[in-house]
């Protein structure tokens, strides 16, 4: 799923001071909701720190809480996850049996990307299971005393090559929006080509026509790579903002046949950058209206087609995977066929402000998250319409946001405590 646009992501980017609100022990701040790395100096050893877990009553629907000093990300490793580490050591674990066990075959390797013509350092923990890789790494002017202009901050990951992308062993995104440095879910800046043997890299998108921001950086929305169209796998497509304003939260599907192609091919244009999913070699996608917005999907091959229409703002809907969920009526919406049930009529008023939400795998259970004086979490079975609630503190935390599906019918999320993060299993 794209993310909407940030203001550093758009052209002409006025850049404003940001203040330090508070500073933790291990030297992270937070502010706005957000989780961000602000670590003094880079540690010396690259030690596994445990992550602990201890069941809970099997009277409830939260079975086991597993804390941590960082929160836990999802990789494309299955039931393999990563911890957001502000320090740069980005540790691995494999969630089996309610517990999670560090992995211990993660490799590193010092790496060095050339962005707007700067040098960032980094290290990069990867990991290499059969045919499927996932890889981080961090650049933070507080980490290295490298010489390093227009950047403070970048996020990298290494992801499995998509079919006609290029013929390098990995692809490396980069990202400079500090405020989603803990979200699973990003859309990134930066996409090049990455050789394993030897760390080096090399851009997959032409620099020909990409303006400069008012940092002097090269602009950050010229060609974006996010987790739909790297599922796609549709010969080199990326996403971009190349025609919008400042305040837009719209943005082009582009086609670079090579690095030294001048002028992209344009294949969409106007989606809404909240929501974008990949199933079965399509991409589904909305467009606002001036009534409203309409679905479309995209093939592969180019074909556009108009699924539906929609009446009110595209802000009053969540969206996850295949699924759209009004906030106000809880009208649960599968945009890949149409087909809709009506959740307030199952379980009444949402208990409190509908935060997030998502459908298993399969398609037969139903979570909803909700902010409030507490917080709540709904689970709904939507075969047999069967539901409970739950009401506390400590459910979820906005800086991580996401449902991560174990099975049909468990699933995590990352809740911020007093000394670190937890992550909860839940099971119906």
């Amino acid at each position: 799923m794209a993310k909407k646009r940030k203001k550093n992501k758009m052209p002409y980017v006025i850049a404003a001071a940001m203040s330090v609100l508070a500073a933790a022990a291990v030297g992270l701040f937070f502010y706005s909701g957000g989780f961000h790395p602000q670590p003094q100096k880079q540690p010396e050893t690259t030690t596994v720190a445990d992550v602990t877990t201890e069941p809970v009553s099997a009277d409830g629907v939260i079975r086991s809480r597993a804390g941590a000093e960082y929160p836990l990300m999802p990789t494309e490793i299955e039931n393999v996850f990563v911890s957001a580490n502000p320090f740069g050591l980005f540790n691995f674990y494999e969630y089996a049996n309610g517990d999670f066990t560090a992995c211990t075959d993660a490799q590193e390797m010092d790496v060095t990307v050339t962005c707007s013509h700067q040098e960032l350092p980094a290290k990069l923990h990867y990991l290499q299971r059969g045919d499927k890789i996932t890889g981080y790494g961090l650049f933070l002017t507080t980490l290295y005393e490298d010489d390093v202009r227009l950047y403070d901050y970048a996020f990298l990951h290494l992801v499995n090559m998509p079919a006609g992308y290029g013929s390098g062993d990995a692809m490396l995104l980069v990202d400079y929006d500090e405020a989603d440095f803990a979200k699973a879910d990003k859309t990134y800046s930066e996409v090049l080509s990455f050789n394993l043997s030897n760390g080096k890299t090399a851009r997959l998108t032409s620099d020909n026509g990409r303006t400069v921001d008012n940092m002097g950086r090269l602009r950050t929305d010229w060609a974006q790579m996010n987790g739909a169209l790297l599922q796609l796998g549709a010969e080199k497509w990326y996403l971009s903002g190349r025609g919008y304003q400042l305040d837009s939260n719209s943005a082009d599907i582009i086609f670079n046949a090579d690095t030294s192609n001048t002028k992209p091919k344009w294949i969409t244009s106007g989606l809404y950058e909240n929501w974008l999913y990949t199933e079965n070699g399509t991409l589904y996608y909305v467009k606002e209206t001036d009534g409203g917005f309409d679905a479309y999907s995209l093939t592969a091959d180019g074909k556009e087609e108009k699924l539906g229409s929609y009446a009110g703002s595209v802000d009053d809907y969540l969206f996850s995977g295949a699924y759209m969920l009004e906030k106000n009526t809880l009208a649960l919406t599968r945009l890949t066929t149409g087909e809709s049930k009506d959740i307030g009529s199952v379980i009444g008023t949402a208990p409190g402000s509908p935060a997030y939400f998502g459908v298993s795998p399969d398609g037969a259970k139903f979570v909803l998250l909700c902010d409030g004086e507490t917080q709540s979490a709904v689970l709904l079975d939507l075969t047999t319409n069967a539901s409970q609630q739950v009401r506390q503190t400590g459910l979820f935390t906005n800086s991580c946001s996401q449902i991560d599906w174990l099975s049909a019918d468990s699933f995590l999320t990352v809740a911020e405590t007093e000394t670190g993060y937890e992550t909860l299993i839940w099971a119906f």
